[in-house]
């Protein structure tokens, strides 16, 4: 298995899509510790063609109340309410992007973001949050690659089992309702060891792509994977292989990034 920095030194061909899906887990690393300056710079160095990126739109937003010495407020909380780690990247790298916020508080929020250097366009937000105590949410977005419109959907699932079954059929309903045919990507932090997604969504058309080509695809902890919580479908697109993450990942957040080359048609 090859990593980033080698794919990057080969011509890929003309019809190779490059995918990556991680959980920035809000810039920090698995100790706490700020990391959103290296994960930025891990992320320009893929030059995928779509990131589904899930916790990225963490920003502590000033508070209200701070004032300056004569009284008056040193920052309106919501003058850049959309400025955010993942639109940090996207500026950076020159990147089309859509953001969909899954938990929006005054003072910070975060959520889940899609970035392409291809034409986007933002297909919808929706709010898949299966109880109160855990905000989930589903982004979809299409890309124009090659000459295919490629739907592209960033989802991140509940932690207990019952919300993520049903949070999955939900999923499927909205691919077969709106997206029934074409090239499509499905990815992002399903929280599922159990594997309970592929079945699933293997009934819809759709194929887990590290599951396809042999993979474990262990991305959580970081530091010592021993669970396959991050997953990738797809659907009119040929698995080609699984990306093995760098060894700088490791550190810079609570998961590894899944990174993936498909071959539309």
């Amino acid at each position: 298995m090859r990593n980033p920095e080698e794919l990057i030194r080969e011509s890929v061909a003309p019809k190779d899509f490059i995918a990556v899906s991680w959980n920035l887990h809000k810039g920090r690393t698995p100790l706490g510790f700020h990391a959103w300056q290296a994960m930025q710079r891990w992320v320009q160095s893929t030059h995928a063609d779509a990131y589904f990126l899930q916790e990225a739109m963490a920003r502590r937003m000033p508070s209200p109340i701070l004032a300056s010495s004569f009284g008056a407020p040193l920052a309106d909380p919501l003058s850049d309410v959309w400025h955010c780690q993942a639109t940090e990247i996207a500026r950076a790298a020159e990147l089309e992007i859509a953001l969909g916020p899954n938990v929006f508080k005054p003072s910070w929020r975060h959520g889940n973001a899609i970035l392409s250097p291809h034409p986007l366009d933002l297909g919808g937000r929706w709010d898949i949050s299966a109880h109160r105590f855990e905000k989930r949410g589903l982004l979809v977005a299409r890309a124009t690659f090659g000459g295919h419109s490629v739907t592209l959907l960033c989802a991140h699932l509940a932690l207990t089992r019952s919300a993520r079954l049903r949070q999955m059929n939900w999923i499927a309903h909205w691919i077969a309702k709106e997206a029934p045919e074409g090239p499509l990507v499905l990815a992002g932090d399903f929280n599922d060891w159990r594997n309970d997604s592929v079945p699933l969504f293997a009934e819809h058309g759709l194929q887990e792509v590290a599951t396809l080509l042999g993979e474990s695809a262990r991305t959580f902890p970081a530091f010592s994977p021993a669970l396959a919580l991050d997953k990738m479908f797809v659907r009119g697109m040929e698995p080609v292989e699984w990306i093995q993450p760098t060894q700088e990942t490791a550190w810079l957040s609570d998961h590894l990034p899944y990174m993936a080359r498909l071959r539309v048609g």
